[in-house]
């Protein structure tokens, strides 16, 4: 039967069928030899593990009685091999039948009847996961992770479930996201053993996208064990919540490090950026790809880059048009800050640590305004030293200088001509370099100055050439020294319409899918741009929740969700040892993303990368292979992954996982499916040879 079949039959079959039902949808493989609060002991005949098709480690069983209706049943899950009191009998007997075969013929043989029928008993330990108990109301159950009593002499009977049975058992749904949402989609099918026969029992897992919401969700797995699968069949579950009635609009954002989200590849064929496709909606209102470049096959992309000059000052302060003239500019020299973060020399630590955000004072002072702007200008100038394309404006220098300071630069031949310019009030952003040059060599080496400085400082306490404003002239001190910018000049826009971080959060608003390809960035930049997206989202939903959510008697529950998803996690979360470790936007939206309605996905093949205090506020799980016991062993410590940590460090097969979601009570082992998109349904007689995928997609 395949996974669609059974898919059907269980959503035909009663949500909670009477256990009635349960001989009909289970078949006996042996007694419940002892149980207790924690763990079960199940004899179990050979021909009775023939027979039921095989008994793997981690199959679920029922324990329920041998006769009679049942208001309740033990939900058991294979542990191993067992031993029997008899055990060591059967050891001789089988010693003897080997001893008298002369390993000539098969051992068995040489046993009589009730010898083989005698050994092949045997034990199976269990760990009991808790109980179904059926509601007093009704023929629903509801699951008790615990059990409340039980009997040195039992009549229970082992039982392993047909597929409808096994299908209401890995789906039941022991709690649920406070969102409303009851949608599931199928993503997979039980498998529990990778050596498992074709005709084995499966049953559809079955994803419900409300789990991801609000929440956070970890996938841990080496390289090729289908992370990026397991992510896009979550990615699209979530999307096409917007296809069913009254389903919601998730915004989603993901961090494309290897570019496959983002474009059409062999692997998947028609890749999640055609996503909206499928459910026949046009691109521009449902996805958004973004990157550093656009290529030919996605010319809708938009640039990931801003305004590193920011937009023109004012010349009197107002404190509306500061901030949106600043912000690209701050956004900018933040990046600059990193990419200089391992310089030790003096003249770009200077630069580097020099702060160019608006002092307090300025709003009520004139002068400090003035000062303020001239730093504005150094820090300027050196970007156009270094190569960063100028904007639109011109650079106004106008009275930022003063009349006495100009006409002592004017004195001295060789910073005539700058000092000219600057007087003029008309200087190309060409020029400033040279000008701003000019000045740093004034305020060092001249005589002239330093007679129109001490006058200045006796009558205003304070030097004309405030520290800050000295520490930015630094990078002039060497005719190379602005040059130590360059890295960064790949990220400059001199004409953005907006800044990126702010378009990415209005798509993701609307309810867009975004992908940002990273794959052409290098890994520092790819960092910062991902931590300024972040700060953008969690600070605008923080203002959302601050100023709707939090004054709704609904909470807003049903509006502005957003789910975060993270490829290769630990190239842009921070490592758990930092001190500051609890103020990075990543611990932050984990810990305080749910009440504004943000929800994380993290990939990584590195658990041990990711901060405990995020995984200590996660709630679903999806572990893949891990070949490192350092590795396994900090999976082991959650949930109850420490049962499954052999499987997970023996098996490799792709997809082949461990699943534990918010609303399930205990761990399924599953084999994803492949994704792979379908096209919507077209008109009759419309054209579909362009809408084909570019690969086979299954």
């Amino acid at each position: 039967m395949s996974a669609n079949d059974i898919l059907e039959e269980v959503r035909q079959t009663p949500a909670e069928p009477p256990l009635s039902a349960l001989r009909q949808h289970s078949k006996p493989v042996g007694s419940v030899y002892s149980l207790s609060y924690d763990s079960a002991i199940v004899a179990v005949y050979d021909y009775d593990r023939e027979e039921r098709g095989g008994l793997a480690r981690h199959m679920f069983l029922v324990a329920a009685s041998s006769d009679g209706e049942d208001d309740r049943f033990q939900l058991l899950q294979i542990q191993g091999e067992g031993r029997l009191p008899e055990a060591s009998a059967h050891d001789l007997i089988r010693q003897k039948g080997i001893e008298d075969s002369g390993n000539a013929v098969p051992w068995p043989d040489k046993l009589v009847p009730w010898q083989r029928d005698q050994i092949s008993l045997h034990a199976i330990n269990c760990r009991v996961l808790g109980t179904f108990i059926k509601e007093k109301e009704g023929n629903s159950y509801k699951f008790a992770e615990d059990v409340h009593n039980y009997y040195a002499v039992s009549r229970l009977m082992a039982w392993k479930p047909d597929a409808a049975m096994l299908g209401l058992i890995v789906n039941h749904r022991h709690r649920m996201n406070d969102i409303g949402i009851t949608l599931t989609t199928p993503i997979g099918h039980t498998r529990f053993a990778a050596a498992e026969p074709p005709d084995e029992v499966q049953a559809p897992f079955l994803l419900n996208p409300a789990d991801i919401m609000r929440r956070r969700t970890v996938y841990f797995g080496m390289s090729r064990s289908g992370k990026s699968n397991g992510l896009k069949l979550v990615a699209e579950a979530v999307y096409k919540l917007r296809a069913q009635d009254n389903g919601p609009r998730v915004g989603q954002l993901i961090f494309d490090m290897n570019g496959e989200y983002a474009q059409n590849n062999p692997q998947d064929g028609m890749s999640l950026h055609r996503v909206h496709d499928t459910v026949d909606l046009e691109r521009d209102a449902e996805v958004a790809t973004y990157g550093l470049t656009v290529p030919e096959w996605d010319r809708e992309r938009k640039i990931m880059k801003f305004n590193f000059f920011g937009n023109e000052l004012p010349s009197a302060y107002d404190e509306d048009a500061v901030e949106g003239a600043l912000e690209q500019l701050l956004a900018g020299h933040t990046i600059i800050k990193e990419h200089l973060a391992g310089e030790n020399t003096n003249y770009v630590k200077a630069f580097r640590d020099t702060s160019l955000e608006v002092p307090p004072q300025a709003a009520d002072d004139r002068g400090e305004w003035i000062r303020y702007r001239r730093c504005v200008l150094a820090y300027q100038a050196a970007l156009v030293a270094v190569g960063f394309t100028p904007p639109s404006y011109t650079p106004s220098l106008s009275g930022l200088f003063g009349r006495d300071f100009l006409g002592k630069m004017q004195g001295e031949s060789e910073y005539r001509q700058s000092a000219d310019q600057i007087d003029s009030g008309k200087v190309a952003w060409g020029q400033l370099p040279k000008i701003i040059r000019d000045v740093a060599e004034f305020i060092d080496n001249s005589d002239h100055y330093k007679t129109f400085n001490d006058d200045y400082q006796n009558k205003n306490e304070k030097p004309w050439a405030e520290p800050r404003y000295t520490s930015l002239l630094q990078i002039f001190k060497y005719q190379n020294g602005p040059r130590r910018l360059l890295g960064v000049s790949d990220q400059h826009d001199p004409k953005p319409e907006i800044d990126f971080a702010d378009a990415v959060y209005n798509d993701i608003e609307q309810g867009k899918l975004v992908i940002i390809d990273q794959s052409s960035g290098e890994p520092q930049q790819n960092k910062q741009a991902a931590e300024r997206i972040m700060w953008k989202v969690f600070r605008k939903q923080q203002d959302w929740f601050k100023a709707v959510a939090a004054q709704s008697e609904t909470h807003a529950g049903d509006e502005r969700h957003i789910v975060v998803y993270v490829e290769e996690a630990h190239n842009l979360l921070p490592q758990g040892r930092r001190d500051d470790i609890l103020q990075t936007v990543w611990a932050r939206a984990a810990k305080e993303g749910s009440k504004m309605n943000i929800g994380m996905v993290l990939a990584t093949q590195a658990p041990s990368s990711i901060m405990q205090e995020i995984l200590s506020e996660t709630d679903n799980w999806v572990i893949a292979y891990l070949n490192s016991q350092r590795e396994r062993a900090v999976v082991a410590g959650y949930m109850d992954f420490g049962e499954f940590v052999d499987q997970i460090g023996r098996v490799s097969e792709p997809g082949f996982v461990r699943i534990r979601t918010l609303s399930q009570a205990y761990t399924v082992p599953v084999q994803l499916n492949k994704f792979g998109l379908e096209w919507a349904p077209e008109e009759p007689g419309a054209d579909t040879a362009m809408r084909q995928p570019a690969g086979s997609g299954t």
